[in-house]
């Protein structure tokens, strides 16, 4: 699918990159009859324009009504659509990746943005007790039953260790930023990296069977006998690792007599397939105990790439297996009245700006707006205020973050706000279906636009009621043709709120 999506992107961006070189349908001289034209990828941010604007400008939607906006993909019209309006606003966030390329293949033809991300405060998305959630290192899931016996020749090759790096400030913009990441010192990070990666080898040489190991003093061989694989086991039970183990046939060889390897495969191909395209390297254990004295060992792995690499290319490598476990700002900002409001003021300010023959009628309306909506945040503080019950259960994705930080709630749900999953584990609806009945719990929600499934199997375990809260990403063409906004949605959440705390 990753690969689908950017042959697509590759032939959208050359098809904007041609209409950045043609005639534009925005006359080269717009005059003031022409309406102001504002863009936008989804609902919220459709809205809030609309309400300002009223009848003084041109407000288009891409996101189709009744999609789901985590799996939109621009096509060629879209992007004509955004090259040619006064003002596009997106979200932004890992959603709305696509963007920038998009934008920077416009050139000087692309127009004035607004993220919704940069109008309030941002929190990251939040892994709450019993949420399913991506595995360590996101190798995907692995799954005991698909391990395969792996030979020493899985391995083969001349490999260098990643420790000389560390040590001689090769990597200490990495060091600074994972110091950063963990609010740690510069000195502390790099320690730990320093014990982490410690390793008595330069550099190694596999083949078939045997295994050189090379340091300034000479080179000590051996050949080794495959032992079996051992897994590492997170606090859910869950696989993280698994490492191959090998025993020196020769004890007295001067070699190592146990190593365990891990370079994140399974042998059965689908985790070697995702990597294929990294530098060759692994984590190697080492020792002369017993296999279970290495698996015993903890916070260290010393890391070997293949020798070939160029420490630019390593250094490149760790800080691009770094980024993709960055953590990710919640983008579903508008969920909180009060981030609405805040919205509401920038979309406003700019359009004002672009527009200012109307900006008497769009500060009326944002004006008179904005006032709906601080009702719409005071009708939540006193729901809130007058429940005893501050605990919302969600069989769904929970795009409510802002929401619940606003309102002082906290939640349980199947997965986090930006999740592709639709399927939960077992293990995840038998924990919520455990809390509604230790909590009591009388309302199971689900979000619009979703299948509904897991809340239908908590509910009918537990005798809950599944109710809607409209997180407003999208409506149905229904909803649309009849009106909807995103006030007629939160209100109608206010009532539901109700039912949940009570």
């Amino acid at each position: 699918m990753k690969k689908y999506i950017s042959i697509l992107l590759a032939a959208v961006l050359a098809l904007a990159c041609l209409s950045a070189c043609g005639t534009s349908d925005k006359p080269a001289d717009a005059d003031n009859s022409e309406k102001l034209s504002v863009v936008t990828t989804i609902f919220p941010q459709y809205d809030f324009t609309r309400q300002i604007v009223g009848d003084k400008a041109d407000v288009t939607m891409l996101l189709k009504p009744g999609a789901e906006s985590h799996s939109y993909e621009p096509t060629p019209q879209d992007i004509k659509t955004i090259q040619n309006c006064d003002l596009f606003i997106y979200t932004g966030g890992e959603n709305d990746v696509w963007v920038d390329d998009i934008l920077n293949s416009m050139g000087d033809q692309r127009p004035d943005t607004l993220r919704l991300i940069d109008c309030v405060p941002t929190v990251n998305e939040e892994i709450v007790e019993g949420m399913e959630h991506e595995h360590d290192h996101d190798h995907g899931e692995i799954v005991e039953s698909e391990i395969k016996d792996r030979p020493l020749s899985d391995f083969a090759g001349d490999f260098q260790s990643v420790l000389p790096y560390f040590e001689d400030g090769t990597l200490d913009e990495y060091i600074t930023e994972e110091a950063e990441e963990n609010e740690k010192s510069f000195d502390e990070m790099k320690q730990e990296f320093l014990e982490k990666r410690k390793s008595d080898y330069n550099t190694l040489s596999i083949e078939g069977n045997s295994v050189s190991f090379h340091t300034p003093s000479g080179t000590v061989s051996a050949e080794y006998e495959y032992q079996g694989f051992q897994t590492v086991k997170d606090d859910d039970g869950d696989i993280t690792s698994v490492w191959y183990t090998f025993q020196a046939k020769t004890p007295d060889s001067g070699a190592p007599v146990y190593l365990a390897f891990n370079d994140h495969g399974t042998g059965a191909g689908s985790h070697e397939e995702e990597h294929e395209e990294e530098i060759a390297h692994f984590h190697l254990r080492y020792g002369n105990e017993s296999v279970e004295a290495l698996m015993g060992v903890e916070n260290w792995a010393p890391t070997f790439y293949a020798a070939d690499a160029a420490a630019d290319e390593i250094k490149e490598a760790l800080a691009g297996h770094s980024h993709e476990h960055e953590e990710e700002p919640d983008e579903h900002v508008w969920t909180s009245p009060k981030n609405a409001i805040e919205i509401v003021d920038k979309i406003t300010s700019l359009i004002c700006g672009k527009d200012p023959k109307n900006d008497d009628s769009y500060e009326k309306n944002s004006a008179d707006y904005k006032e709906q909506l601080e009702q719409l945040d005071a009708s939540f503080r006193e729901v809130v205020d007058s429940t005893k019950r501050k605990t919302i259960l969600f069989g769904d994705r929970f795009p409510f973050r802002y929401f619940a930080d606003e309102y002082g709630l906290s939640y349980y749900a199947a997965f986090t706000g930006c999740s592709t999953e639709t399927e939960a584990s077992a293990a995840t609806v038998a924990f919520l279906t455990d809390k509604v009945k230790e909590e009591q719990i009388p309302v199971v929600f689900t979000i619009e636009l979703s299948n509904g499934k897991i809340a239908d199997s908590i509910c009918e375990a537990t005798g809950a009621k599944k109710m809607t809260l409209y997180s407003c990403h999208n409506v149905t063409k229904e909803q649309m043709e009849n009106g909807a906004t995103y006030l007629s949605m939160m209100t109608e959440n206010v009532d539901s709120l109700r039912a949940a705390l009570n």
